[in-house]
């Protein structure tokens, strides 16, 4: 039972060290509370180390044992030798107040560090390493249907594609240099694919880049099945990332998608209406690549 029971105080001791060490005030009880658990002996009988160093003495308590055990635990240097029941105690609060009295004209890391137990200095504390968390993309594609390919668009204002807009009379433009039809099905009812998906609850922290590219391949592989396709351009910075295995996809680039589907990665509409020398290099990669859905249509 007294190993227990002076387990329990070096754990106490340990405990306020650190919170002073934290700048943090220490309350203990003075009496048992009335509706609350039973507090320890040697918790009622407690006295601060503020106290001590202040030259407070301590009201004798009942029980030897406390006593030197605190003293132990703040000052384990401090050796005294008994002469009466009650001479242990009065030396080592005496002693006590003579160090901390000392040790208040230097800085106040010093009286931190002389109040930590050993055992507790002993340790590293680890430091707190602050993870930021990933930023949620955000964006909204355009999915269409020409022929036999399908058609990934970047929409930088959220809004589906308008017949009178600049950039879909661009991409009608695009298809008939490419010889497929101009006139685009609508896919998923011309809703576009916007993410994040849910703006509240438990999983909105959960929707990073990772969680929206497997949601965009997911949803062109379910369109695939329905009915195949042979290349899926991809218009815009967000449709290549999000629509690609990786974030570093080329522009002009064909990668592999699923079996018989070939992604073709292409700047976004807006880009090739600030930039018409775009153009020319969008001809050159679709002169190399059209056969690509050239083949089935003829």
């Amino acid at each position: 039972m007294t190993s227990a029971m002076n387990l329990l105080h070096d754990q106490e001791v340990r405990r306020q060290a650190m919170l002073q060490a934290m700048q943090l005030d220490v309350w203990l009880p003075r009496q048992q509370l009335v509706n609350a658990a039973v507090s320890r002996d040697y918790l009622l009988g407690w006295h601060s180390v503020k106290a001590v160093a202040a030259g407070v003495e301590p009201a004798v308590v009942a029980q030897p044992s406390v006593a030197p055990r605190v003293a132990a635990a703040v000052a384990p240097t401090v050796a005294v030798a008994p002469t009466t029941p009650t001479a242990p105690r009065a030396d080592a609060w005496v002693s006590i107040r003579d160090k901390m009295a000392l040790t208040q004209t230097a800085q106040r890391p010093a009286v931190v560090a002389s109040v930590v137990p050993e055992a507790v200095a002993a340790q590293e504390i680890p430091a707190v390493t602050v993870v930021q968390a990933e930023p949620i993309p955000r964006f909204a594609l355009q999915l269409l249907r020409a022929d036999n390919c399908l058609l990934l668009v970047d929409l930088p204002t959220g809004e589906a594609f308008q017949s009178r807009d600049p950039d879909y009379q661009l991409l009608k433009d695009m298809l008939r240099a490419a010889g497929l039809t101009d006139q685009p099905d609508f896919m998923r009812q011309a809703a576009p694919i916007t993410w994040p998906m849910l703006h509240s609850g438990n999983l909105v922290h959960e929707q990073n880049a990772a969680a929206a590219r497997a949601c965009v391949r997911d949803l062109l592989t379910v369109e695939l099945q329905s009915k195949p396709a042979v290349c899926i351009w991809l218009l815009g910075k967000q449709a290549v990332r999000f629509a690609s295995s990786a974030d570093d996809a080329d522009l002009y680039s064909v990668q592999s998608f699923v079996e018989g589907a070939q992604l073709w990665s292409l700047p976004s509409l807006e880009s090739i209406l600030e930039q018409p020398l775009l153009k020319r290099d969008i001809w050159r990669s679709m002169c190399k690549e059209r056969s690509l859905w050239q083949a089935v249509n003829d």
